[in-house]
């Protein structure tokens, strides 16, 4: 790259950098501007030359790894986004790759974009959280709204025993007797209102088509950056929620590794599947050969119930599915060690669709 091209990248105030394959084909870094280097904190003479995976050993930088490949082999543009060290905290990013192409067609050059959106995951995160509180303030209200129905039913049927022989003594006894009953009726006329609200409320969903594979990937590049599991991945396309497939992942990703820690100290293996469920839904189902889960963490699961030792995200992803008409269920492996995990969120697979 020319000195004048240089400078030219240096004016943009936005990550940029440049890729070029190798005679092996492999792609390395040949330019940064300086707003990219101040994020990864090096000079450009330090990593010119190297590949993601030399910047960032593990599974994250494999990960990265893969996404140049694919830009290369097929010459058209690919954007992703990964969880990246940066100034001693994780941020967010959004990267776009868009290959350059000689007279031939063949990709001569790579050139990256980056973009930190980590405000934007937090206010998603922050939306999310006000659905399930929403979603928690919904089920109470119709719980309450069904104990509230019989009492009401109760009180109509004690004022019409009380006008059954009743004699009218001209005192307004019988009038008393007709507002009781007119105030059982309206108020259980307000209790169905209130519960036809409840069972209309929806949540905002992020549906779009998505690539299964890369977002697991995206996930255990986060959690298990190091490859200390062992992971097998299954699926590829989904039209779906992404942003709740996401999370409620993370979430169980999370725990099989926290809690996945096997006796003889052999790695955690973790099976991570993708298939299609009949009225358009799709079903992720998440195996492990740990421990296993405890009767608590199951129940929560199964039933709802919040239990002190389930861990509030068993309990969040729970809810999250439930509000986008998903289903969640959990149970211990019969014979062998391990939990499965399976969950179900509307939208299908192109595959099968096709």
């Amino acid at each position: 790259m020319s000195l004048e091209q240089k400078r030219l990248l240096d004016q943009v105030e936005q990550a940029v950098f440049v890729l070029e394959p190798d005679a092996e084909g492999i792609p390395r870094y040949t330019a940064f501007n300086r707003y990219a280097l101040g994020h990864i904190q090096r000079r450009e003479a330090e990593v010119l030359g190297l590949t993601i995976r030399d910047l960032f050993p593990g599974r994250y930088g494999e990960t990265i790894y893969g996404h140049h490949l694919r830009v290369l082999r097929e010459g058209r543009p690919f954007t992703y986004q990964a969880h990246l060290p940066l100034h001693g905290a994780e941020h967010r990013i959004e990267v776009t790759l868009r290959p350059c192409l000689d007279d031939s067609g063949r990709v001569t050059h790579i050139v990256g974009t980056t973009k930190d959106i980590s405000g934007l995951g937090h206010l998603q995160n922050l939306q999310l959280g006000a659905e399930m509180f929403h979603a928690e303030i919904e089920d109470f209200v119709s719980l309450a709204a069904h104990d509230l129905r019989t009492p009401m039913r109760h009180v109509r049927t004690i004022a019409e025993m009380l006008r059954e022989d009743f004699e009218d003594m001209g005192d307004g006894k019988l009038e008393l007797i007709d507002m009781l009953e007119q105030i059982g009726t309206r108020a259980t006329q307000l209790i169905s209102d209130i519960l036809a609200h409840a069972q209309a409320t929806t949540t905002q969903s992020d549906v779009r088509a998505f690539s299964f594979r890369d977002l697991v990937n995206e996930v255990l590049a986060l959690l298990d950056p190091m490859g200390r599991c062992v992971c097998n991945i299954s699926g590829d396309q989904v039209v779906g929620d992404r942003a709740a497939t996401l999370i409620v992942l993370r979430n169980l990703i999370d725990n099989a590794l926290k809690y996945g820690r096997r006796a003889d100290d052999s790695p955690l293996h973790v099976d991570i599947s993708l298939s299609a469920e009949p009225d358009d839904f799709y079903a992720v189902e998440v195996k492990d050969n740990g421990p296993g889960l405890r009767d608590p963490a199951a129940l929560l699961l199964n039933t709802g119930t919040l239990r002190t030792d389930g861990g509030f995200g068993l309990l969040g992803v729970h809810r999250l599915v439930r509000a986008r008409g998903g289903t969640i269920d959990a149970r211990n492996n019969e014979g062998q060690p391990g939990a499965v995990i399976r969950f179900t969120l509307p939208g299908h697979l192109p595959s099968a669709a096709a």
